[in-house]
């Protein structure tokens, strides 16, 4: 059952800051977790869901469900730091109900709340201790120990989100009553935009990165961070309102459901501020994104084997000087270079690649060769044709040779890999 305002603040009264219970291992703390699931039919007492993860220099915490979202990523100081630990350190989870020791393999019941508390250390020896459990989420001193955490975070994390720097990954602003779709977000280090309006303009494309730094001094401007969570349950069933995210890199939310009657003060003037940024883009996309007939609409190519191999990508950008085609190599996910192309680089790299045409349809897999090397190519020109080509352990002829030759194109103008 949900438990009443004043038993509520009756728990976080007496179980105020506490001492470190004996049975958690001696030393500082190297990293620290708390994890709580509560089921469907159960009313917790603050947050449904909240999973916490502590290192000595990044706290990583969701608490959704029940209350307003907190959900942060990003460096803590020294003294947050300690203020957590000790947090997790007052709680003596195996003398809970439903404390187990053993993590809770079975299928999740809408009527336990499944939860865990992991405590590592490093000095003066590296120990650790997890303990698992599950209980009805009635009146145990979990409750307690839960209340406290949600309350600590309920005030640290808005003073988190304005303290500590954080930089625009991705924006949304969905108008379907007026068929209009805005965004623009990270995309494997690149930027992306999407912009529909009705009867004008439909486009994605890439553009410069300097565009997220645009919009982040855009919602500075309109003090967009206060519009948090403006317009639940305002609209009326069936009718979809304007529809407003972003996400920071601290994970910090920042939704918005608004019609023309609940908009929050400068939201309005900054959806208008929003388009005039992005329609010139692209209307000046569609003007000059056409491409030759000699030229390139894709390219990607990747080997994977023993060890890590970096993987190349092509793609056409929108930047000051126009729309440019830029080659991307990536290795592990992060990328390693990313340089445009001149309209002569790329007419060079479609006749190297317009050489192995000889591969289109090439697809092989040795089935006896344990730990091979794979690969795969992809290309597409603007005349229609293309090549695809895939194999593992089994190559086309040529391939050592030819993917020599584009690979030293494009390694010669890419900057030297770090890895």
């Amino acid at each position: 059952m949900q438990i009443p305002g004043l038993i509520l603040a009756a728990i976080l009264a007496l179980s105020g800051k506490a001492e470190a219970f004996p049975s958690w291992p001696e030393g500082s703390v190297s990293y620290a977790a708390y994890h709580s699931e509560w089921g469907e039919q159960l009313a917790p007492v603050m947050a449904q869901s909240i999973h916490l993860e502590l290192t000595q220099s990044r706290l990583n915490v969701s608490l959704t469900g029940n209350m307003p979202s907190l959900i942060y990523t990003g460096p803590v100081d020294v003294k947050i730091f300690q203020e957590i630990s000790d947090l997790l350190r007052s709680m003596d989870p195996d003398s809970w109900p439903g404390a187990t020791g053993d993590e809770n393999r079975g299928t999740r019941r809408k009527d336990q709340c499944e939860w865990e508390v992991l405590l590592a250390v490093k000095e003066p020896r590296s120990q650790r201790k997890r303990v698992y459990g599950s209980d009805k989420g009635r009146d145990t001193p979990r409750l307690a120990c839960e209340a406290r955490l949600c309350t600590y975070f309920k005030e640290l994390l808005p003073k988190l989100y304005a303290s500590v720097p954080k930089t625009l990954q991705h924006l949304t602003l969905n108008d379907r009553p007026a068929g209009g779709y805005w965004s623009v977000g990270l995309e494997e280090g690149r930027v992306r935009v999407c912009v529909i309006r009705r009867g004008e303009i439909n486009v994605e494309f890439y553009t410069d990165p300097s565009l997220l730094k645009d919009l982040r001094s855009l919602l500075d401007t309109y003090g967009a961070e206060a519009w948090h969570g403006s317009g639940y349950g305002r609209y009326e069933a069936g009718k979809m309102p304007l529809y407003f995210e972003v996400a920071f890199s601290t994970r910090q939310p920042l939704l918005v459901m608004a019609d023309q009657e609940h908009m929050p003060k400068g939201f309005a003037a900054f959806t208008e501020a929003l388009r005039e940024k992005l329609a010139p883009l692209a209307k000046r996309w569609q003007a000059c994104c056409a491409i030759p007939a000699w030229g390139l609409k894709e390219f990607s190519f990747a080997e994977n084997g023993m060890r890590m191999e970096p993987s190349y990508k092509l793609y056409r950008r929108l930047d000051r000087e126009g729309v440019r085609v830029h080659i991307m190599r990536t290795l592990g996910g992060s990328v390693e270079g990313d340089v445009p192309l001149s309209e002569a680089e790329e007419k060079e790299l479609a006749d190297i690649l317009r050489s192995l045409s000889d591969w289109d349809g090439f697809t092989g897999n040795a089935r006896n060769v344990l730990d091979a090397t794979g690969f795969g190519l992809n290309v597409a020109f603007a005349d229609g044709r293309s090549i695809s080509a895939s194999g593992y352990g089994m190559f086309p002829k040529g391939y050592r040779e030819g993917k020599t030759r584009f690979l030293d194109f494009l390694e010669k103008r890419l900057p030297k890999s770090e890895r």
